[in-house]
């Protein structure tokens, strides 16, 4: 995107360092102005508590607007994407970069979004603006499954959307190499495949970590590691060194080995350790564990006037951030202090400095992040690490648990830093994961489900399959199913369970309560139905009955709860909220709440495009191809079924049309009825196109013209496939139907502002397998072969996709989330 060539704020024109001074209320560290004044690298590695949040955000903001080189801030990646590895770090990171833009001015016109999937129209709010300067922060899961075309709680209709966006014109930044599990291979192969691939605009990444083994660095598409920085001894020698030189002393507990009586000795330990008015901190390796710790400190004889409060990553967003506030507040250092007992949520990200920190034994880069958090400010003299073996292994491996273990026994009664820690060489086992190749990324192209209904699984490209994590809600009235019109669960209400627990719950329910059950949203038959255990998939939004338990605000997912859950309020008016979207939905329709002419909105549309579009560096054959779609990608609503439909919606004559049309909006507000189930007008526009004499004649793209069209509304792309369910006309049941069009008939005559259309024959042949009798090749074959060609590819298309797709957005006012 080109607007970064504006003319920078005088305000920071070229002041770095007053830029950072007046949004964080200190000067930057040296190797930040050296990020500022070269730009992000591939790879930085600086010690944890170095300030990496900044580096990564500020410095990028520098050079977007405010350095003085106009070349630098045009070529600056308009969108900068922070990804977190743990979802408890998202709030805190948006606050602070939340305060940074108010404080230096620029909040206004820099959008600030957190990616967490049921956001509704929010998520919708920047889709449509896709050349604003803006800053995205989320998680691993939905982060990247956006750039897989495959986004966890978003519509299945708006992953192109995302797939388009979010591989064009981004600055990603991955945080905490360590953390990131198969997802470290899957950002460096995606990197490697845009570079070679080529995408619509410019995107750049950089991984960012204190401890990294750079093998795990290298992929078959990104063999090379390119720019790198760490920190130089200019950062040694100033106000950072306090921090890097801060002491803790290492000292190993000896703790039951039973797993009940570890929990007991670890709670009476942290007790007994604790130091009034100051903060300790215990990071355990599973969430089973840290509850039973938490228990025992709230619960049992050794509850007392100490603060003690319970975080991890099984938490609804209110009671998670509730609790991440009571964790990070003030302390009264006349006070009791407080006790967080935790697990990897805090092992990275989160400015907090404990007296005392527990932790785990764990693989070595774990061990160091941790440490991370103990006196983390330099303000502690007595700074005290401990730790112990777990009495289980999982998640970790028992190699690298005996690795550190070893290593920290070695450092018994011993001061260590932070980067002492760091330099130390404990080997590490080196995981082994699923790769992200050329095909899977091409394949992923295609968001058509297979004939069963099910998608490509992009969750072992993400998370170990350990880690993968279904979204569940608790609502009232489930016994015979949610209501068609139930509101999507908002992410509010969503609590993240893993996978293997949740289908061991819902089997155990299963066998004592056979009307407990789990609900998803079926796109195709627009009805909530059973989700059975075995159904269960990665990235699943789920409704349960609340009455079944399952969770509390103070513990979070508790598979053995069973006080019924809090059901939380749900606001049918509230941004965020809006029911699942089905196949055959449209209500982007019925947004203005006013007679839209087709002609008017075709034109509308075109010009939306050609405004968007002048943001960005495409050539110029695309960028034609591009509004010669948007020109036309309406044209099947002048079907008589469609106009049908937008009159079904009319309850008075103060609704009814005026004199003319045909319409591409309605202004009814009664409940729509299409007289024929799933009809997709866009693919009457597409095949309307490819019947024309003369339409393509005017574009040296006429596939690509063609896609743009069809794949408006994210239902139609690589094929066009029959739903089951589908009626056919009575007098003729071999008649080809697909997707509510019949073969053979016909679009009346229309008048446009190209020209009137004559009345075109509808041909459904393209969707076959294989050339027809005339020698042309089926719908697949051409869309597949535009997908592949060389100066186009995934990237370029999705790209393309969704600047067609936002600009009819744009034009339609408050469209829905996934609705176009």
């Amino acid at each position: 995107m080109r607007d970064g060539g504006r003319e920078p704020t005088s305000r920071f024109e070229g002041d770095f360092d007053g830029l950072v001074r007046t949004a964080a209320g200190h000067d930057p560290y040296p190797y930040q102005r050296r990020l500022a004044e070269d730009g992000l690298p591939e790879l930085l590695q600086i010690p944890t508590g170095a300030g990496k949040t900044l580096a990564a955000t500020l410095p990028w903001l520098y050079r977007r607007r405010f350095h003085w080189d106009a070349k630098i801030r045009a070529t600056t990646p308009h969108w900068l994407v922070f990804v977190l590895p743990m979802r408890v770090l998202v709030e805190q990171t948006r606050d602070t970069i939340d305060r940074w833009l108010q404080n230096t001015g620029v909040a206004g016109d820099m959008g600030l979004h957190v990616v967490m999937g049921g956001e509704g129209r929010l998520e919708s709010a920047w889709r449509r603006a896709p050349e604003q300067d803006a800053i995205f922060v989320g998680t691993l899961d939905m982060l990247i499954s956006r750039a897989l075309n495959r986004g966890y709680g978003a519509s299945r209709f708006a992953w192109p959307i995302d797939f388009g966006l979010f591989n064009s014109g981004c600055q990603w930044v991955f945080d905490e190499v360590q953390l990131m599990g198969p997802a470290l291979p899957t950002t460096r192969q995606l990197e490697g495949l845009r570079r070679t691939l080529g995408t619509a605009v410019p995107c750049h990444s950089m991984w960012m970590s204190a401890t990294v083994d750079e093998r795990r660095l290298v992929t078959p598409d990104l063999p090379g590691i390119g720019l790198r920085l760490e920190l130089g001894q200019a950062d040694w020698a100033g106000p950072l060194a306090r921090r890097l030189r801060a002491p803790k002393t290492v000292r190993r507990l000896e703790l039951d080995s039973t797993p009940t009586g570890y929990i007991r000795t670890l709670a009476e330990a942290l007790h007994q350790n604790h130091q009034p008015g100051t903060l300790s901190l215990a990071i355990l390796n599973t969430v089973e564990r840290a509850r039973g710790v938490w228990s025992e400190l709230t619960r049992g004889p050794l509850a007392g006037s100490t603060e003690v409060i319970l975080l991890h990553s099984r938490f609804r967003p209110p009671d998670r951030a509730a609790h991440i506030r009571a964790a990070l507040g003030p302390l009264d250092p006349a006070g009791s202090g407080r006790i967080v007992v935790s697990t990897q949520v805090l092992e990275a990200g989160v400015d907090i400095s404990a007296a005392v920190l527990f932790t785990e034994a764990a693989p070595w880069p774990s061990i160091v992040q941790r440490a991370g958090r103990c006196n983390r400010d330099g303000e502690c003299s007595e700074a005290r690490l401990l730790w112990s073996l777990p009495p289980s292994v999982l998640p970790y491996e028992q190699e690298d648990l005996n690795h550190a273990a070893a290593e920290l026994a070695a450092l018994d009664e011993t001061a260590v830093t932070a980067p002492d820690l760091g330099s130390r060489p404990v080997a590490v086992v080196e995981p082994i994961h699923p790769m992200l190749r050329r095909r899977d990324l091409v394949g992923l192209f295609d968001t058509t489900a297979d004939l069963t209904g099910n998608d490509l699984d992009v969750g072992r490209f993400i998370r170990a399959a350990g880690d993968l994590d279904v979204h569940v809600a608790w609502r009232h009235g489930l016994q015979a199913g949610p209501a068609p019109e139930q509101p999507s669960p908002t992410r509010e209400e969503w609590c993240p369970v893993p996978i293997g627990e949740l289908r061991a719950w819902l089997k155990s329910k299963r066998s004592t309560e056979p009307q407990v059950v789990g609900w998803r949203f079926d796109h195709v038959d627009a009805a909530w139905v059973r989700c059975p255990a075995d159904q269960v998939r990665p990235g699943h939004v789920l409704l349960v009955p609340a009455e079944t338990g399952g969770y509390h605000s103070l513990s979070g997912w508790s598979p053995n709860a069973t006080t019924p859950v809090e059901v939380l309020p749900v606001d049918a008016a509230s941004p965020i909220t809006q029911a699942e979207e089905a196949i055959a939905d449209d209500l982007c329709t019925f947004a203005p709440r006013a007679w839209v002419p087709l002609r008017d909105h075709l034109e509308q549309a075109e010009r939306a495009l050609r405004t968007m579009a002048a943001a960005c560096a495409l050539p110029p054959e695309f960028l034609e191809a591009a509004a010669h779609a948007t020109r036309f990608h309406d044209v099947g609503k002048s079907h008589p079924s469609f106009q049908a439909f937008l009159e079904s919606t009319v309850r008075s004559p103060e609704e009814a049309p005026p004199t003319g049309g045909p319409w591409a909006k309605s202004a009814g507000r009664g409940r729509a009825v299409h007289p024929r189930r799933f009809f997709r007008h866009e693919l009457a526009s597409a095949l309307a196109l490819l019947a024309h004499p003369t339409a393509l004649h005017a574009t040296s793209e006429p596939d690509l013209v063609v896609y743009l069209v069809a794949a408006h509304h994210g239902r139609v792309r690589l094929a066009i496939r029959s739903q089951r369910g589908e009626t056919r006309p009575d007098a003729d049941p071999d008649r080809q139907v697909a997707l509510g069009i019949w073969d053979g008939e016909r679009l009346p005559a229309i008048d446009l502002a190209g020209g009137a259309w004559p009345s075109i024959p509808l041909r459904l042949a393209a969707m076959e397998l294989g050339d027809n009798p005339a020698g042309e090749p089926s719908w697949t074959a051409r869309m597949t072969a535009l997908r592949d060609r060389h100066d186009i590819g995934p990237f370029r298309l999705g790209f393309l996709e969704a600047l067609v797709r936002l600009a009819d957005w744009r034009v339609s006012a408050d469209a829905p989330d996934g609705h176009s």
